[in-house]
């Protein structure tokens, strides 16, 4: 069964949405309906058609959806994104603390899409509250914020999608390794970027190859 999801009901007012084609009109309500609840939708026009009963030129559809303005991503992996979605369902700004909010950043981080600026994590919103516990043990079990993380990562020559990878794996788990407790996030996040490392292929390897190949 399909989660329920607000509508805009305003679209029927806007000039784009207006000059658009009708089978257009449909195909984007279609694609709002049934994209998943991060906002990403795997294009299967086909599908759409044989319920219409008419054809769609996709070229020309996203070239009307995003006459005025960017509606829809087109993703590396093929997928679309609706970059407006997350904000109309959720409001402009993701918690960690919640279930499907979490969710939806994994999904994002998993498309490449970044959503940094607007999330709250519980670190953040600690600190918000009250945080008198100037213990550097107890600040070396857990990073402050994400953008910590994403620092760290960055520093050691990572990047920034596997410092949010690294960040939301570990605060889904409550920041336990196995059964215990995080002692240091820093020697876990080095770990991190040490077993990512040997798993890219060597540059050494790579140049030696294109030499190679030119001859």
């Amino acid at each position: 069964m399909m989660a329920k999801r607000f509508t805009d009901t305003m679209k029927w007012n806007e000039d784009w949405f207006l000059e658009i084609k009708n089978p257009h009109k449909l195909f984007w309500i279609y694609i709002c309906d049934n994209c998943n609840h991060a906002g990403i939708f795997k294009p299967n026009k086909r599908m759409f058609e044989l319920i219409l009963g008419a054809r769609i030129d996709i070229d020309l559809f996203l070239k009307e959806i995003n006459s005025d303005k960017q509606r829809i991503l087109e993703l590396a992996n093929g997928r679309w994104y609706l970059t407006k979605f997350i904000e109309f369902q959720y409001g402009d700004k993701l918690n960690v603390n919640n279930r499907v909010h979490k969710s939806i950043l994994e999904i994002l981080i998993a498309n490449n899409i970044n959503w940094e600026d607007k999330v709250i994590t519980p670190k953040l919103m600690a600190n918000e509250k009250v945080n008198n516990n100037n213990d550097d043990d107890n600040n070396n079990n857990t990073p402050r914020t994400i953008s910590e993380v994403i620092d760290y990562f960055k520093e050691k020559g990572s990047s920034k999608i596997e410092g949010e990878k690294f960040y939301y794996f570990y605060e889904s788990k409550g920041w336990k390794v196995g059964e215990s407790k995080m002692r240091n996030w820093k020697m876990s996040a080095s770990g991190w970027i040490s077993r990512n490392k040997k798993d890219e292929p060597c540059s050494d390897y790579l140049d030696g190859q294109l030499k190679a190949m030119k001859g």
